[in-house]
């Protein structure tokens, strides 16, 4: 029998179980059966004919997830090759995971892959390197991941119930006075809100709200106070998610690193002692730069609102396991309690109480973003476990060590600083201290630094992404308000960021020998 007449069987075999498909409603009904046939004929001619085969390689060298993929590819076994020859103070181990490590980066980056399957992958790729299954996969399941989770499905209670939106506009009506006190408003209640929960979620809610009052008054027409206006909702976004765990992923990440890594802890209230006051620092420093760089002249607005309605009880209820929440957050330290496990305890409540159904996340809640999250923990204790890290921070103290004869170790402090400022407003924030916050640590351990300070600088630096769009999840949901343009990314922010590392700098050297005492441990030998 010819090729041809066995798959002119196979496709008649293929066609009576289909049809008996049908008749079981086991699949729905092809209406017309002919086109399945010359569907499958055409396949068939594609299978037998060399050109055809030859067409179909060209189309997967032109499809941009393999292009991407094997650049990538090419890019680090070239990097690998140079390790091998070169890296004499570098493992095997240490070479494979720190290839591994800037692939996964580079897969992140280029989003060659959708960034929860690349997550995925770094486990799966460490077991293949030889790493023990739990060992590759535990920090998927860390307290720092539950903390995000519970974080995030808290403010989608708050959202949905609309708590969050009552809250702000009532907070925000007093300053609708002066188109002045509209953007110091808005800079303040951003703050205070972001510090709670994350700076993503104020950022998408109150937006609308300012644009809202922008199309009431005559600010709308005023461009330069658009630009301003709208930046201030970004920029104290930014600033508000370093004062708490809770206010950014980047802090929580840092958190994990220090304990699964080093087993230090760091409290609630300890960061806020050390990282609050840097945010009250910024409030003004943000407003004054909007207002000048934007050439923004004061004058007075006339705003009418209606007035919100009452409080209803889903909102208080909202409103209460949020309270409830923040308290288990500020006494984590003496209730026995990790950060996580108060914050699943919150993201519970949420729908034990009928605040969310189960739908409401199933559906909208980002569980992606888990497995990002556990694998940056998990890379990074392999870069550590296998001397990659240290070996990265080594070369990086060596170039800071240059200066620190003539600045101290201020000048190492500094280097850590704009190398992450760098870092972070190129790539999203999560994703540079993910990167960063092993290697800083490695460097902080070298040069007989207090580690958990060095864990809390990385974790602030990486929340001065003030001069692009895509360097925090607050400037992209501005952004797509197709107000501000890149270039006012870069004008606003370039400034702030230099008074922002300056004021870094200061509060490591003046403000946190004296916190630190207030802290105690691990802040305190």
């Amino acid at each position: 029998m010819s090729p041809d007449q066995e798959f002119e069987d196979m496709l008649d075999s293929m066609e009576i179980v289909a049809e008996s498909m049908e008749e079981e409603h086991i699949v729905p009904a092809r209406v017309d059966q002919l086109k399945r046939r010359r569907t499958l004929l055409n396949l068939q001619s594609d299978l037998l004919d060399s050109k055809a085969r030859q067409h179909a390689i060209y189309r997967l060298y032109r499809n941009s997830t393999f292009r991407k993929f094997g650049a990538g590819f090419m890019i680090v076994s070239f990097i690998h090759l140079l390790l091998f020859l070169f890296a004499d103070g570098l493992n095997s181990g240490g070479r494979n995971v720190f290839t591994l490590f800037l692939f996964i980066i580079y897969l992140w980056v280029s989003e060659t892959f959708p960034l929860p399957v690349t997550a995925l992958m770094a486990g799966v790729a460490l077991v293949l390197l030889g790493e023990e299954r739990d060992a590759a996969f535990s920090s998927y399941a860390s307290d720092s991941v539950f903390m995000i989770l519970g974080s995030l499905i808290m403010a989608q209670g708050i959202s949905k119930s609309g708590a969050e939106n009552l809250i702000i506009q009532k907070l925000l009506r007093p300053f609708t006075g002066s188109n002045y006190s509209l953007i110091f408003g808005t800079i303040v209640i951003c703050s205070f809100m972001a510090a709670i929960i994350p700076d993503h979620s104020v950022a998408a809610i109150m937006l609308p709200i300012v644009l809202t009052i922008a199309d009431k008054t005559e600010i709308r027409k005023r461009p330069n106070e658009m630009i301003a206006l709208v930046l201030a909702v970004a920029f104290s976004c930014s600033i508000a998610g370093l004062a708490t765990p809770s206010g950014g992923a980047r802090n929580v990440i840092a958190m994990g690193f220090l304990e699964e890594i080093y087993d230090i802890r760091i409290t609630y209230v300890q960061w806020v002692i050390l990282a609050a006051p840097l945010t009250i620092a910024l409030v003004p420093l943000v407003f004054l730069t909007l207002i000048m760089v934007n050439r923004v002249s004061y004058r007075s607005i006339d705003y009418y609102s209606e007035s919100t309605h009452s409080i209803d009880d889903r909102q208080l209820i909202a409103l209460s396991i949020l309270g409830l929440t923040f308290f288990l957050f500020l006494t984590s330290g003496s209730n026995g309690l990790t950060l996580g496990t108060c914050a699943m305890i919150g993201g519970i409540l949420m729908h034990v109480t009928g605040v969310l159904e189960w739908e409401d996340s199933r559906q909208r809640l980002r569980w992606g973003v888990m497995f990002i999250y556990g694998a940056a923990l998990t890379m990074g204790k392999a870069m550590v476990a296998h001397g990659a890290a240290a070996w990265l921070a080594g070369g990086l103290y060596k170039l800071a060590d240059y200066g620190s004869d003539i600045g101290g170790d201020t000048v190492i402090i500094l280097m850590i600083i704009v190398v992450t400022v760098l870092l972070t407003n190129v790539m999203s924030d999560g994703a540079a201290a993910a990167i960063l916050v092993p290697i800083t640590l490695a460097v902080g351990y070298a040069a007989d630094f207090n580690l958990a300070l060095i864990a809390i600088i990385t974790a602030i630096s990486t929340a001065f992404a003030f001069m692009t769009s895509f360097g925090t999840p607050p400037n992209l949901i501005v952004q797509a308000s197709g107000i501000p343009r890149p270039s006012d990314f870069v004008r606003n922010g370039l400034p702030l960021i230099i008074m922002s590392i300056l004021l870094l700098i200061a509060a490591q050297t003046y403000y946190w020998d004296i916190a630190s005492g207030w802290a105690g441990p691990p802040f305190t030998p």
